[in-house]
């Protein structure tokens, strides 16, 4: 398929579809998912955010869709936060949250559920710092050399992206290419945030199928490293049926890696 081609589809998607598909909330009013791949996913962010190996003030989010699940933990860190997305639909659903609008998505018992993953009571509070710390909300292109073009605004102390590289990759040639213009914007000694699917053909929003990259976690690891880290570190959660899903993959990497310095 055409790089152009696969571009101009995210103009049709679905965000609001997107996130009534993949964000349920349970009759306990707490976030539910397939095999509990979100809570595998916060709690992994939980740690990695507490677990004392970060450190600056600004944080990077590439490809954040319509969601803001994945800076909940970051928030309680890093005071200036960045959110870059390719799609007009998903940056004008996350700024509808930001600017607490009527009909913005409801994040309360996603920002209740990793609250009480980390022991802090107060998520009421942690809302507030969430919303003021995403300070930006850009437009990128993961296929550019500087995804952020005129507003790169520097290297970042960490950048994180959750789902997103693997999407938009045409093939593994594309991915490793991709992986490398987005490690240009972690800063030497920087951190890099990376979840994907693994082994998935297709994706969906809800509405609309799209193709995707077949990766293992081996071709994971090897880009990262060849983009010039080091550090790399992944914990993979394995699906035991997929069945019923608009989704084809066998489970998730969640990986860290450490910027050399220069």
């Amino acid at each position: 398929m055409d790089k152009q081609i696969k571009r101009s589809s995210y103009d049709t998607f679905n965000a609001k579809s997107y996130l009534k598909k993949n964000y349920p909330v349970g009759p306990d009013g707490m976030p539910t998912s397939h095999e509990d791949w979100l809570q595998w996913l916060l709690n992994n962010l939980k740690d990695t955010f507490a677990g004392g190996k970060l450190s600056g003030e600004r944080l990077l989010d590439v490809g954040t869709g319509p969601a803001i699940h994945n800076l909940i933990s970051a928030a309680r860190f890093f005071p200036n936060i960045t959110c870059a997305e390719y799609c007009q639909e998903n940056r004008k659903e996350l700024e509808k949250w930001v600017r607490g609008e009527e009909d913005a998505f409801d994040w309360d018992p996603f920002i209740k559920y990793v609250c009480g993953l980390e022991g802090q009571s107060d998520w009421e509070a942690r809302k507030v710092a969430l919303r003021d710390a995403i300070q930006h909300v850009v437009f990128c292109d993961v296929r550019e050399e500087n995804p952020l073009g005129a507003l790169n605004g520097g290297p970042y102390d960490v950048v994180s992206s959750i789902f997103t590289l693997c999407a938009v990759a045409m093939d593994k040639t594309d991915f490793d290419g991709i992986v490398s213009h987005v490690s240009h914007l972690v800063k030497p000694g920087g951190m890099l945030i990376l979840v994907f699917d693994l082994e998935a053909t297709h994706v969906s929003d809800g509405t609309v199928s799209r193709p995707h990259v077949f990766l293992e976690a081996s071709d994971i690891r090897r880009a990262v490293r060849n983009s010039g880290f080091t550090d790399v570190n992944d914990d993979v959660c394995l699906v035991k049926s997929n069945e019923g899903l608009q989704w084809d993959g066998t489970g998730y990497i969640y990986l860290t890696a450490r910027k050399c310095s220069e």
